[in-house]
């Protein structure tokens, strides 16, 4: 059992695990290098350079997990809905705004099609699972349904996610039937990923906080929780959402659903989980300080929570890209030096 599961489990271990978001990515020089010449979907879609760019910040920085190099769009180019990264952000080349849209999509989806499409997801993930040290846990993920939803109907990341919660509000059975659709499909992808060798999934909800509470408990945690229920059967989920203080109450009580982490942004202070497991939640600017300042901001972090079972050392949300290395290094060494 590695670290990261044990601590899920809340077991004593004497120390806190740390990975963080996006670890694998635009911060490190050698994934700059490897990717010169390439687009984004080049580099998801060839095993081999997937698996390499997971394993960098392992084998750089000696994290406790590697979370599989692609992006929650993924599960969309196996639908056919056209995904491109060509502008740098993610954007849908067909879009799905009514029942008619959605139905075309339902009528042609099998769990065959799924697995035929994403072949080079699942070899990526094998292929890391058999390099990466069996101390280590492997992260599969997918979006939370909501934010999914979000980029199918809006077509692209939206600063306001207004077409989605307009098609929300309408209760005309189209919102609730793609919902559905998506709960669906993810739980069909992350147990495609279990299959190839994830140990530990993590959901995103990325756009939650645009939401009203009344909305989030209604329209989006009894598909969260149905994915949950589903999946935890085979291994532990960590639910993420940004801007958690706002949902906070319908959070805690996703634990009893199936969700055995909840990772917040730095917005929410991480005592606020009483002994439930908890991930999370280093400002990421803070990274982009200096490594004595890093220092002592993790370790601030660290004795806020780091003494219980239970608690795994994360960003508040994913690593920007201009960050140092060497701040980074300073993060990861104090997380790794602290006993609790």
């Amino acid at each position: 059992m590695t670290l990261m599961q044990k601590t899920i489990k809340k077991e004593n271990t004497g120390q806190v695990p740390i990975w963080f978001m996006r670890q694998a990515g635009r911060y490190l020089p050698e994934y700059r290098k490897l990717k010169e010449g390439r687009d984004f979907m080049q580099l998801v879609m060839d095993p081999e350079l997937a698996s390499e760019i997971t394993l960098q910040p392992v084998e750089r920085l000696d994290v406790d997990a590697a979370i599989i190099f692609s992006d929650i769009m993924v599960i969309l180019h196996a639908l056919d809905l056209d995904v491109s990264f060509a502008t740098g952000a993610p954007e849908i080349g067909k879009v799905v705004r009514t029942l008619d849209d959605l139905n075309k999509i339902k009528d042609s989806y099998t769990k065959e099609q799924l697995t035929d499409k994403l072949d080079f997801y699942t070899k990526a993930i094998q292929i890391t699972r058999e390099r990466l040290d069996k101390s280590k846990s492997l992260i599969g993920f997918a979006a939370a349904p909501f934010t999914l939803a979000s980029y199918m109907i809006e077509g692209k990341t939206s600063k306001t996610h207004a077409r989605v919660r307009a098609n929300m509000y309408e209760e005309n059975g189209f919102f609730g039937n793609l919902m559905q659709f998506i709960a669906d499909s993810t739980i069909d992808y992350l147990n495609l990923q279990i299959d190839a060798g994830v140990d530990v999934v993590q959901l995103f909800d990325s756009w939650g906080d645009s939401l009203d509470t009344q909305s989030y408990l209604q329209h989006n945690i009894p598909y969260i929780k149905q994915i949950a229920s589903a999946i935890s059967k085979r291994v532990p989920v960590i639910f993420f959402c940004r801007g958690a203080s706002i949902h906070r109450n319908d959070l805690l009580d996703l634990y009893d659903s199936g969700v055995s982490v909840i990772s917040v942004d730095w917005r929410m202070p991480i005592d606020e989980f009483g002994d439930h497991a908890v991930q999370g939640n280093l400002d990421p600017a803070v990274l982009l300080t200096n490594p004595e300042t890093v220092a002592k901001k993790t370790k601030e972090l660290l004795l806020k929570r780091g003494s219980k079972p239970g608690y795994i050392f994360n960003l508040g949300h994913g690593i920007y890209p201009e960050t140092p290395v060497e701040n980074v290094q300073a993060m990861v060494k104090t997380v790794k030096e602290f006993r609790s």
